[in-house]
């Protein structure tokens, strides 16, 4: 299964995330996948999170102070997380998007199964 992709049916771009990420490869597939919303034209994500763990103190921050401000001025409106099975994990990426979702305005969700998810972005 491809990593990075757009879901025309869906209009969103997707990704799967897994736990092979080191800090420094977490952030260049978070930049391939902004770079994926500038050539594709959709302002909708869906990301498959089930198979992190725990994100390093270091990527939550990266995240908040330049990844999320990337993504808003991108035009990023709503993104979808199917959630880590690890509840560690989901704790972890729940705290990190609680902060920037608030104050930047993205509408973001939380599903257990993929087809959900799928469904709310496709219909936003």
């Amino acid at each position: 299964m491809e990593r990075l992709s757009v879901d025309y049916e869906s209009n969103v771009v997707k990704a799967i995330f897994d736990n092979n990420f080191k800090d420094e490869d977490f952030k260049k597939f978070a930049n391939d996948i902004l770079n994926k919303v500038q050539t594709s034209g959709k302002k909708k994500l869906l990301y498959d999170t089930r198979g992190l763990k725990v994100m390093s103190q270091e990527i939550q921050s990266w995240i908040n102070e330049f990844w999320f401000p990337k993504a808003i001025s991108m035009g990023i409106s709503h993104m979808a997380f199917v959630v880590p099975e690890n509840i560690f994990g989901e704790v972890s990426m729940k705290e990190t998007n609680r902060k920037k979702e608030k104050e930047m305005g993205i509408d973001i969700k939380y599903f257990k199964c993929t087809n959900e998810a799928q469904e709310w972005v496709k219909n936003k």
